[in-house]
């Protein structure tokens, strides 16, 4: 019988809140998702200079995985023994409008490559992984709706396969009404 994986921790972001293993750890309402993100980052004393250029879903995404893998959470893995697997419902479409509108005037047209980095859908693992030297294998799924028990399954079969012997796994997702992230961190 395969062994399977129970042992996780988790972050959530939503709502101006951030929750770390059930515990709310930080608040800051009505200021939106800009100055909340940044007084997050701020407030946790984060430091990654590529951050302040991130889109606003690289910028969940970062935050949500830092505070789940701070104090060393990946140092006993190779990085080839991380996995990550995440979802979201609307890749990264915030980004694609601000590309599109710097593209649709031809007289005024100005792409920014800075701007078109951030219209890959699976940014924001890429960004992760650099950060945290992370070799494995990694899935991203854009989908209707939150499927925890997909993500969780997925990851499991990672693990269980040997593909991994950790995985961060869950959704982050970004509209201008709203934004989701919950992350664990699954051994």
């Amino acid at each position: 019988m395969k062994e399977t994986a129970t042992r996780y921790s988790y972050c959530e972001i939503k709502a101006e809140q951030i929750i770390l293993n059930g515990d709310l750890v930080f608040e800051q309402k009505e200021l939106g998702f800009a100055k909340f993100i940044k007084g997050a980052y701020k407030h946790f004393e984060l430091s990654y200079p590529k951050f302040h250029k991130m889109d606003r879903l690289c910028k969940l995404a970062f935050v949500t995985a830092n505070l789940l893998l701070q104090d060393g959470a990946l140092d006993a893995y190779a990085p080839e023994e991380i996995g990550v697997v995440m979802a979201n419902a609307n890749s990264t479409l915030y980004t694609d409008t601000k590309h599109t509108d710097s593209i649709k005037d031809r007289v005024d047209y100005y792409p920014s490559p800075a701007v078109f980095v951030y219209t890959l859908p699976n940014i924001m693992v890429g960004e992760i992984c650099i950060k945290y030297n992370i070799k494995g294998e990694s899935v991203f799924f854009v989908s209707n709706e939150f499927d925890q028990d997909l993500l969780i399954e997925y990851s499991q079969d990672m693990l269980e396969s040997g593909n991994a012997k950790v995985c961060l796994t869950g959704w982050v997702d970004y509209t201008e009404s709203g934004y989701h992230a919950i992350l664990y961190l699954i051994k």
